[in-house]
């Protein structure tokens, strides 16, 4: 399956958190691989430093991608700002290609 959109979030866990967040993130990656149209959700952690991470969704659409952004699962990541676990977050999508544009290439 071709991928046409990403979005990305990277995460920097406020210090002696990063094992809670690191929890819930993966967690909430676990219910949004088996509840939502993403080919995959991805966990990378930061090598040289233990608290920062990137998860990364690959979708089929750009459409689709949009729609999951409404997922209640995704409240998570606001509930640990809220709590202070998260002491920075930055999010981030970008369409690769539409599937007419594949297609094209493809004719």
């Amino acid at each position: 399956m071709l991928v046409s959109a990403i979005n990305t979030v990277e995460i920097h866990a406020t210090q002696g958190r990063s094992r809670e967040v690191g929890e819930r993130v993966t967690h909430m990656l676990d219910v949004l691989n088996s509840t939502t149209q993403c080919i995959a959700y991805t966990l990378t952690a930061d090598n040289s430093h233990a608290d920062h991470w990137i998860v990364s969704g690959y979708w089929p659409s750009f459409a689709q991608m949009q729609a999951h952004f409404s997922h209640p699962q995704l409240n998570g990541f606001m509930e640990l700002v809220f709590s202070g676990a998260i002491s920075r977050i930055h999010f981030n999508s970008f369409v690769v290609e539409t599937a007419e544009e594949g297609l094209r290439r493809v004719a």
